[in-house]
C-alpha cells in the first residue's frame, strides 16, 4: 500500500502514481523545482489529486 507524501491518501496502485510523478519531473522544470516536490525522498510518492494541485498552482503562476 502507498501512501501520498502530500496528504496522507492510502492508495494500492503504486505504478499509476509512480507514472505521474516522473512525467512532470522529467517534463516540467517548474514542477520539478515545486517546494513540496523538491522535499520528497527517493521513497516517498505523491496521489493524482496532489499532483494535479501542483500542475495548477504552476499553470496560474505562469498565466500571471
Amino acid at each position: 500500500m502507498t501512501i501520498c507524501f502530500n496528504c496522507g491518501k492510502k492508495k494500492e496502485d503504486y505504478e499509476v502514481w509512480w507514472n505521474k510523478l516522473v512525467i512532470g519531473i522529467t517534463f516540467n522544470s517548474e514542477f520539478q523545482n515545486n517546494q513540496t516536490i523538491r522535499n520528497m525522498t527517493d521513497k516517498s510518492m505523491m496521489c493524482h489529486d496532489c499532483i494535479k494541485i501542483i500542475e495548477k498552482s504552476i499553470d496560474k503562476k505562469n498565466n500571471l
